[in-house]
């Protein structure tokens, strides 16, 4: 598989996904996201058949609001709200624990 191979592919799943969620948020961002992950931990196991099924998948996710769409549209939600549930600590106490960390290194010197 070459780099071109890859890169074309990213590609086309990446248009298909977004035209099958219909660039709404948070599906855009969640799709985008799983497809960077999947395509930075391949560790040369790219299956070039298996990315041309899902291409078909997701244009027929956009075509028509079917059994397609609302299995796209669940996968997204929930990984979305799994990511959501990680990073459920609000910015102002993850501050205040950075400065107590900061504070307690200084402590130690």
């Amino acid at each position: 598989m070459t780099n071109s191979d890859l890169i074309h592919a990213y590609r086309h799943l990446l248009r298909a996904g977004l035209r099958a969620v219909q660039f709404s948020q948070p599906s855009r961002s969640t799709l985008v996201g799983r497809l960077r992950e999947g395509f930075r931990d391949a560790d040369g196991t790219f299956d070039a058949e298996r990315a041309r099924r899902t291409v078909w998948f997701l244009n027929a996710a956009a075509q028509q609001r079917g059994l397609e769409h609302r299995i796209l549209k669940n996968l997204c939600r929930v990984h979305w709200e799994r990511m959501r549930e990680i990073t459920k600590t609000p910015w102002r106490v993850t501050m205040r624990l950075e400065a107590d960390r900061a504070k307690a290194g200084k402590r130690k010197k």
